[in-house]
């Protein structure tokens, strides 16, 4: 039986002017009956490296009993100019909801999403070194034949419930790679007190993956990378959707600047 966390999870390919540009990972979240993909923000709009697609590509499951057969779903990243993702008020949170607007997503594809009821709230204790789940595609790498993401281990490396150095985020440990921005960082927790839910999880989503980390002064000849990475709370995500009101009055791009969280990792290649 496959766990529905692979149906949550989707590869994203950016787009300008019909040209290819890079590789990363998406999941979907439903919000007010309204599907958004959420990606890391430095996936649809980076100035700092001219990293401007137009649109995404997601690759679907369009039969639940051949996950061999699928089909592409085109989601414009502008319409009329206006920007079609909501981002954080603190632009430096590197998460964006865009807003898929195709009525029909949900009855045309195998699909499945997070809802509010599975974040994990700051405030919700973490074990030390809890272990954790990234699941994504790592250098677009993945199961080809059956359309499928690649799971990685991780483990939460700073206090889940102070953010680290202010932000609103926090470290994991592990090898990651670019391609893996944008995945959905998850953990399975004991069920929540009050019973189940219309949405009770399985998995608790904790976050959503950035970037690796580095230090400045690190000498390459004789210090090897961190292998830390920045996880932006999943808590910022239903903090930076409307209110009830349809996805089409998005226009969540405040302005056009890159990111100006200096430790994202630089430099748009195939995969982000």
């Amino acid at each position: 039986m496959l766990d529905k966390m692979y149906l949550r999870v989707a590869k994203v390919l950016t787009f300008a002017a019909g040209q290819p540009l890079t590789n990363a990972t998406g999941f979907f979240y439903l919000h007010d009956e309204f599907l958004y993909l959420i990606t890391s923000r430095h996936v649809v709009i980076s100035e700092a490296v001219q990293h401007r697609p137009d649109r995404l590509q997601v690759s679907l499951h369009s039969n639940a009993t051949n996950l061999q057969e699928r089909n592409e779903l085109s989601v414009p990243l502008y319409l009329d100019g206006v920007p079609q993702w909501y981002q954080h008020p603190n632009r430096t949170a590197d998460v964006v909801a865009v807003s898929v607007n195709d009525p029909h997503v949900l009855s045309k594809y195998c699909i499945d999403t997070f809802c509010g009821n599975d974040i994990l709230k700051r405030e919700q204790a973490l074990r030390l070194g809890q272990d954790v789940l990234i699941v994504g595609f790592p250098l677009g790498f993945h199961d080809r034949l059956h359309n499928l993401p690649i799971v990685r281990s991780a483990t939460v490396a700073s206090s889940f419930s102070h953010p680290f150095n202010g932000e609103p985020y926090f470290l994991t440990d592990a090898r990651l790679h670019r391609g893996m921005s944008g995945s959905p960082v998850v953990a399975s927790l004991p069920s929540r007190a009050g019973g189940p839910s219309q949405c009770e999880p399985r998995w608790q989503l904790l976050g959503v993956h950035s970037s690796s980390l580095d230090v400045s002064d690190r000498d390459p000849d004789q210090d090897e990378r961190l292998a830390l990475n920045t996880t932006w709370y999943a808590s910022l995500i239903p903090q930076m959707l409307p209110l009830p009101s349809a996805p089409s009055d998005a226009g969540g791009l405040h302005d056009d600047g890159g990111l100006t969280n200096k430790e994202l990792e630089n430099g748009i290649s195939r995969n982000i």
